[in-house]
């Protein structure tokens, strides 16, 4: 798997092809910078495995991957992140960068009544919130293709405490799951990727 990062403090982004630059002319800013960091991301992460990918676009929201090619990126203020790696390895990926806050009150946004022990001691809950958030946006990436519909958002999954990180499944769906590891980044960052469980 490989993994990489691109920024919009680096200049313009090298780690593009023209397709994916004439298609993010047609987006409005800052959409647009966004796309294009992230597919340098992408692209990085890409060769970091060992594998090639042409021009990237979309289907809708998502990056429109090549069948051979598993791929999940994120970005958040500026910083787009990529993991990527073949298809018959890593059959579902996802990542999620959070370099922003999330207020405690958002909480019934992205936890059931029974995951609320997750966001602990009042003093804590803030920075646990973007923890859990990053971590289910993450699994949400990686499990939707696997799941479809029946995954309609962050809701739908339940976490699990693992380690220094979570299982995911989604609700009603044993499997598959996911296990998603945690880095926090200096400021109050969170990183947290998906890989498919065994």
């Amino acid at each position: 798997m490989g993994f990489a990062a691109a920024s919009v403090h680096e200049g313009p982004p090298v780690a593009v092809t023209e397709e994916e630059r004439r298609l993010a002319r047609t987006m409005p800013q800052p959409r647009r910078a966004d796309f294009l960091i992230g597919r340098s991301a992408l692209h990085r992460a890409v060769r970091a495995a060992g594998t090639s990918a042409g021009a990237v676009l979309c289907d809708g929201p998502r990056p429109r991957l090549p069948e051979e090619l598993s791929a999940s990126i994120s970005h958040s203020r500026g910083v787009a992140v990529a993991v990527a790696g073949p298809a018959d390895r890593f059959p579902a990926l996802g990542v999620d960068l959070e370099l922003g806050e999330l207020p405690v009150r958002a909480a019934h946004l992205v936890l059931r009544e029974p995951e609320q022990p997750l966001l602990g001691p009042p003093r804590t809950a803030a920075s646990r919130l973007l923890t859990l958030y990053s971590a289910k946006e993450a699994a949400f990436k990686a499990l939707s293709p696997l799941i479809g519909a029946d995954l309609r958002g962050l809701r739908d999954l339940r976490l699990t405490p693992d380690g220094t990180g979570f299982l995911a499944a989604a609700t009603g769906h044993p499997e598959p799951y996911v296990r998603v590891s945690v880095r926090h980044l200096p400021q109050g960052g969170v990183l947290c990727w998906a890989l498919l469980s065994d």
